[in-house]
């Protein structure tokens, strides 16, 4: 499905687009329509024909066709939360081959999420020029509007149509409001059914808007308290490739559970959507973080041996808080951490500097140093 409305990219033949920033490069687009010379009935019949009155309804097919083919590309870019499109070339080629003639029309260009510049921050809510509002722009607002409004008096209710409004438009207004709805949808101990949709509707959503926006919601709900929102928005960041090396920096030098832990998990599973030479240095400075910041958690020390046949000492060992055990016992029975603070199956130092490791030998090969 399409994250955001095709039909409101942007498509541009230059590399740049003015009065826009672009934020991220999402990758290449193509698209292709084949079809027969027989699309244009007789109109080719003859090469006279393109000199004299036909000559307008071919061209008026041709054009009907890269309008199509260019609406295919737009489809594929919205797919991949994209909201321009740069450097557009529409290709045509006519291909001969056992007594049959093709036609085929080939659009390329790259998909990116671009924004307004600083000079254009403060007039996105004006017109430029006194240009016209299209009725399909006026009908957004106006439904925007009254949402705002609704959520204002404490009144909103997010019905199926409002939710496909919100995630074919990618209104950002209503970042925290969906937010809202997803944490209290995974807070609970089981999903009914409309939990689900909820859910469903609010990833949609996240995957819909600009991935700052997404990232501003997204990366606190992946330090609650519960594991199960946790593990939602981390899922959610990894559809997105809504890896943010800064904000994971900073997490890796806060509190051990909330957001150490998230960290790793995020580094272990969330990526970019394109690395860049800077990355490199960041990805250097997180794996120092990693490796030096997951110590012992907790204390190994001898005790007197109990029981009546018993005598001396032994080594036991105790985490924060918990009770001492064992020296064979790898995980507390009444914590469930080991001496380093993780449970069984939770997503360990080691595994993340693996993953680094491999990701600093790309990008050193891509871009040296």
């Amino acid at each position: 499905m399409a994250y955001g409305s095709a039909q409101d990219i942007i498509a541009s033949t230059t590399p740049r687009l003015e009065g826009q920033e672009v934020q991220e490069y999402l990758g290449p687009v193509s698209s292709h329509l084949v079809a027969g010379t027989n699309i244009f009935s007789d109109i080719a019949a003859s090469f006279s024909d393109l000199f004299g009155g036909r000559s307008k309804s071919y061209r008026k097919q041709l054009e009907k066709i890269n309008e199509e083919v260019i609406g295919q590309l737009k489809e594929k870019a919205a797919n991949r939360r994209a909201n321009a499109l740069v450097g557009l070339q529409v290709d045509n080629d006519q291909i001969s081959g056992q007594n049959k003639e093709m036609f085929m029309v080939t659009a390329s260009a790259t998909a990116v999420r671009a924004e307004p510049t600083e000079s254009q921050v403060g007039s996105e809510d004006r017109r430029e020029g006194g240009a016209p509002l299209p009725a399909r722009e006026m009908e957004k607002e106006v439904r925007k509007e009254e949402l705002l409004e609704e959520h204002q008096s404490g009144i909103l209710n997010l019905d199926s149509d409002s939710w496909q409004f919100l995630i074919e438009n990618g209104i950002t207004d209503f970042a925290e409001v969906v937010r809202h709805t997803a944490r209290e949808a995974r807070e609970g101990p089981g999903l009914l059914n409309a939990e689900k949709k909820r859910l469903s509707r609010s990833r949609d959503y996240f995957l819909s808007v600009p991935m700052e926006t997404a990232k501003e919601q997204l990366y606190p709900m992946a330090s609650h308290d519960n594991q199960r929102v946790t593990d939602w928005a981390v899922g959610v960041l990894e559809d997105g490739n809504m890896l943010d090396l800064g904000r994971i920096s900073s997490m890796l030098d806060g509190d051990f559970h909330k957001e150490q832990k998230p960290a790793l998990e995020i580094l272990s599973r969330v990526d970019k959507p394109y690395y860049e030479e800077a990355d490199l240095q960041k990805l250097k400075k997180i794996r120092g973080q990693v490796e030096s910041g997951f110590g012992k958690r907790g204390e190994m020390k001898k005790v007197e041996k109990s029981g009546m046949m018993s005598s001396g000492t032994e080594e036991v060992w105790q985490v924060e808080g918990g009770p001492e055990n064992p020296m064979d016992r790898e995980y507390c029975q009444e914590t469930g951490l080991d001496i380093y603070g993780f449970e069984k199956g939770e997503t360990r130092p080691d595994e993340v500097t693996e993953i680094l490791d491999r990701k600093i030998r790309v990008l050193k090969r891509q871009f040296g140093g």
